[in-house]
Formats: structure tokens, C-alpha cells, sequence
């Protein structure tokens, strides 16, 4: 068993056919196990590693990707209990570490679909890719500016999804140039993934 989450052996889930679930630590919720992130322990600092693919193999424990739920399994236990210690834990870096984890993830979906040319690079492109209809996914930097208003209002048009995640410089270093501020991706469930790690990556960013 590479998955041996405390709640799950808790509550005797087995995958089985049906939607396993697990219990946030944070908001003590109940979710699909999809739907949450996962945290390897390990038995010496940092203690938490995140685990988005569930690849890691040990115990682990789950919580929303969310800073707020973070915050909580810090302050009230939940996490200390799946370690069963008691241990200091900084939810700004556990947040920050499984940010990371979710950008490394779309930037490589992202150099996928360039290599398998499902990628628009650049407002030029992106433009063409949208008046052909092709365009799945609009991915936007943070910082883009220019053209920005009018490429999410026609990828809108189509009925299209538009996440935002990155910056024109960390776009740009994917494909070696010094800034890109706009990506359109072209295959729908890479689109999709992506989609899902920008609003990971949103809900675990500091509130300013």
C-alpha cells in the first residue's frame, strides 16, 4: 500500500470500484481523494513533504489545498496528530512548498503540450489559435498586460476557461526567452489540469 493515510485506515476506505475519500485534517471535512492534497511524513524536519501525484510512498495525511485549511491543521493539531508528535510547523511554507509543487506540475504540462505542438506561445499566436477555434485553455502571467483584456474576451466568447499563474519572465524562461505573457493550450485535458493547479496555486497564495 503506497497510500497508507491515518484516516483512511481510520475508516477502513478501500478504493473497491467506489470514489475513495479522506478526511481533511484542517476543516475536518470529508472529501474525494482527488480533491485534496496530500502530505507524506517523514520522521524527521520538515516532517511534511507535499505530494499532489501521490507518488510518495509511507503514511500521509490530507488536507484542502487551501491556505485557510492549511492554517488550520497547524493551529489546531491536525497535523500534529498524523505525526504523532508534537512539532513545530509553519503554514506559510508548508502553503508556499505546496504552491511550488502545483507551478512545477502545470509548467510541465505545459512543456508537454509544446512538445506535442497542443501550444500557442505568444499574443500573435494565441490570436490565430482563437479565431480558429482551437484554443482550450487561455493562460495568462500574472503581470501581462497589452493585448490581456482582449484575448481573455474572446477565449470568453468561445466559452473558454482562462487561468492565470506565473509571470511573463517565468513563462518566457519555459522556452528560453526573456518574457511570454500569454499561452493558449489546445489539448483539453492538459488544459484542464492545468486549470486546476492555477486555482490551487491562487487558493494557497498569502491574502495582501
Amino acid at each position: 500500500m503506497t497510500d497508507q493515510d491515518d484516516d483512511r485506515a481510520a475508516r477502513g476506505d478501500t478504493d473497491g470500484g467506489v470514489a475513495s475519500t479522506r478526511l481533511c485534517v484542517g476543516c475536518r471535512r470529508d472529501e474525494a481523494r482527488d480533491d485534496l492534497l496530500r502530505f507524506a511524513i517523514s520522521p524527521d524536519a520538515p516532517y511534511l513533504s507535499p505530494d499532489p501525484m501521490r507518488r510518495l510512498g509511507g503514511r500521509g495525511v490530507s488536507v484542502h489545498a487551501t491556505r485557510a485549511c492549511i492554517t488550520a491543521a497547524v493551529r489546531k493539531g491536525g497535523f500534529a496528530k498524523a505525526l504523532r508528535k508534537s512539532v513545530s510547523l509553519d503554514a506559510s511554507a508548508l502553503c508556499a512548498a505546496a504552491s511550488f509543487m502545483y507551478e512545477q506540475r502545470a509548467s510541465s504540462l505545459v512543456l508537454a503540450a509544446s512538445r506535442r505542438k497542443k501550444l500557442a506561445i505568444g499574443t500573435d499566436a494565441v490570436r490565430e489559435a482563437l479565431r480558429a477555434e482551437v484554443v482550450e485553455v487561455l493562460l495568462v502571467a500574472a503581470d501581462a498586460e497589452g493585448r490581456r483584456s482582449e484575448l481573455e474576451g474572446a477565449a470568453a466568447r468561445l466559452d473558454r476557461r482562462c487561468a492565470v499563474m506565473g509571470t511573463k519572465q517565468s513563462l518566457g524562461r519555459l522556452f528560453g526567452r526573456d518574457e511570454v505573457g500569454v499561452l493558449g493550450i489546445l489539448d483539453r485535458r492538459m488544459g484542464d489540469e492545468v486549470v486546476r493547479c492555477a486555482a490551487h496555486v491562487a487558493d494557497l497564495a498569502e491574502v495582501e
